[in-house]
Formats: structure tokens, C-alpha cells, sequence
């Protein structure tokens, strides 16, 4: 089952890790648009060799793989969402990339336009914290799903939790 933004209005999901620059999160929380025509057989067999790569062998038994798979529809890509089985508005959704370390939520989410309606609830969750430079905010999502972290070269996010916050309170 993919996790999706739909009634979930209410709940900002929570990720934090190590990432190499901003523009590398960036990237990896953005859709790619895939090419839409195919003008003779060779150029879609090549295309269908880059999609059979997009979805690794070692997740084909995961439950959300098939739903994906129809959802991007060889149309387009989402690496985030592949990696956590999920699918989001990227208007909800904020990420930051400081250029040090830090175990302080504060420091990670206190620049995030509803970071007051949610920070307190988090560090008190969240206590302790490896140290980490990266952070990432979806508004409106409520992420349920079992994957709790996803490694890549640039980029290595855990998923802390969901908050309830209310951003007309």
C-alpha cells in the first residue's frame, strides 16, 4: 500500500540525516519527468531498461512495488518516494541542508514556516539525536509506513515521526 497526502491534513511527517549539498535533497524529493514519446522500438526498449533499473530487484516483494510502479506509470520518478512507499504534494513539503552537524531539532527545523507549531512536540519526542545536517518537512502527512531509513551515496535519511500540528489554531 503506498501512503499517500490524501485527509491527512493536520500532521507534518518528520526525516532527518546527512545529505551533501541542497541541491542533492532537492533532487532526491523532486519528480523527474521522464520522456513522454517514444519514436521507434529501440528508443523503448532503452527506456524500459532505465525503468527496470529505477525499481531494484530486492524490493519486488514489498507491498507498496507494484502500486508504484502503476502510479509513476513510465512517466515519471520520485526517488524519495520510492524509497519510503509513499506519495506527497511537493507544494507540502520544505528541506534544509546546514553545513554542519548538529543534534538540535531547532537548529534543523527552526527555519521551517510551521517549525512553531510542531518543534516543541518533536524535541520532547526526540530527546536525542544522532548527529545529522539535513532535515525534511511534509505538511499534510501522516506517514505510517515501515521503512525507517534509506542510504544512497549523497544521501542518507531516518524517518523521526509524525506530529499533529494546527496551523489555523
Amino acid at each position: 500500500m503506498i501512503y499517500d497526502y490524501e485527509d491527512q491534513e493536520g500532521y507534518v511527517s518528520l526525516w532527518v540525516g546527512i545529505c551533501s549539498g541542497y541541491q542533492v535533497i532537492n533532487e532526491y524529493l523532486s519528480t523527474a519527468y521522464l520522456e513522454e514519446s517514444f519514436d521507434g522500438k529501440a528508443e523503448r526498449i532503452n527506456q524500459n531498461r532505465i525503468w527496470d533499473k529505477l525499481f531494484l530487484p530486492q524490493n519486488i516483494s514489498r507491498a507498496c512495488e507494484k502500486e508504484l510502479k502503476d502510479y509513476f506509470n513510465y512517466e515519471s520518478f520520485n526517488q524519495f518516494e520510492y524509497d519510503f512507499g509513499l506519495t506527497f504534494d511537493e507544494d507540502f513539503r520544505e528541506a534544509n541542508v546546514l553545513e554542519y552537524c548538529t543534534g538540535d531539532l531547532e537548529k534543523l527545523f527552526g527555519d521551517f514556516s510551521e517549525s512553531g507549531l510542531f518543534l516543541d512536540e518533536a524535541k520532547a519526542a526526540a530527546p536525542y539525536l544522532p548527529e545529522c545536517n539535513t532535515a525534511v518537512a511534509l505538511y499534510d502527512f501522516k506517514y505510517e509506513g515501515g521503512i525507517s531509513k534509506v542510504s544512497h551515496e549523497n544521501v542518507t535519511l531516518y524517518f523521526l515521526s509524525y506530529f499533529k500540528y494546527d496551523k489555523h489554531g
